[in-house]
């Protein structure tokens, strides 16, 4: 029986699996009339599975990884992705732009804030806080845009009552379209 266990582990990334399921489980545990606008935080630690070949901070990939868990509890609290997926939409992960300020050390106990900062006709736009307990330091800042698919968002976010009125688009995300759309641009004609 072990051995199934170790071939498990050496097979697939079971860490992932097991809090992924721990996710939906407190998805499903939680309040969950947050509003879009509200910031939703989650939890977690620094550990040994996380760090870099140093060992001692977080692995810039470990990053992204707790932005996927920080938005899946969004998505769940806020019933985002419920009234989306009636709505016969879906949404996947465009694009990710992250800032690392300081190192976030191994057994550090930190939390992600996540708020919903803008919009457009194809995307929505997070930014993601990473802070340190217990110090309340901001370790690092992530900015992600969701894709979605089979609806125009922005009529989609009027079913909201939070969203009637769409936010002035944040400096950094114009000037990182602008970027995106460069090198969009320099690929097509590489082609």
């Amino acid at each position: 029986m072990w051995w199934i266990i170790v071939l498990l582990y050496v097979t697939f990334d079971l860490n992932y699996f097991i809090r992924s399921i721990f996710t939906f489980v407190t998805i499903a545990l939680s309040r969950r009339n947050n509003k879009l606008t509200d910031i939703i935080t989650t939890y977690g630690i620094c550990s040994t599975h996380d760090v870099d070949i140093f060992l001692n901070h977080m692995n810039n990939a470990r990053f992204l990884r707790e932005l996927d868990f920080a938005r899946y509890q969004w998505y769940g609290r806020c019933q985002f992705w419920s009234k989306l997926a009636s709505n016969g939409g879906a949404v996947m992960q465009g694009a990710t732009i992250i800032r690392y300020r300081k190192m976030l050390p191994l057994f550090q106990p930190f939390r992600v804030e996540t708020k919903l900062v803008w919009w457009d006709e194809k995307s929505i736009f997070f930014e993601h806080m990473f802070i340190s307990w217990p110090d309340g330091f901001v370790r690092s800042v992530a900015i992600s845009r969701q894709m979605a698919s089979s609806v125009n968002v922005i009529q989609f976010m009027q079913q909201f009552e939070e969203c009637h009125s769409r936010p002035r688009q944040p400096e950094e995300i114009r000037h990182w379209l602008e970027a995106v759309a460069v090198s969009s641009q320099q690929l097509r004609m590489e082609l």
